[in-house]
């Protein structure tokens, strides 16, 4: 194999392995490298129930732009809550090329 053949190899394989496994996939949690759907509890309120669900995300494409507020203030608003019973962290991905991550808060 010539050298700049050799060379042209080892350029697309390092390619690769940074495009398939650096992308965005989420930080919490368990994750798949093809998908990841997950919910993961974070707190429990002082609530016994409720009716109400505030959600707040962030996005990110390829792991190259970030954007959104997760934040549990952003979701108490979201929803309208005033007391909380549960805050979860779900997490969704596809590849890498797409990922959400969101805060959900359920009280009233």
């Amino acid at each position: 194999m010539p050298m700049s053949t050799r060379r042209l190899a080892v350029v697309c394989v390092l390619l690769i392995t940074v495009v398939v496994s650096g992308c965005g996939f989420v930080g919490d949690g368990p994750f798949g490298w093809a998908m990841t759907y997950t919910t993961i509890p974070v707190a429990k309120g002082p609530l016994a129930g409720g009716n109400r669900n505030g959600l707040a995300c962030v996005h990110s494409v390829l792991g190259a732009i970030s954007m959104g507020d997760g934040s549990i203030e952003a979701a108490i608003r979201n929803g309208g809550i005033t007391g909380v019973y549960t805050i979860d962290l779900y997490s969704q991905s596809f590849f890498g090329v797409y990922t959400r991550q969101c805060t959900v808060v359920v009280g009233q």
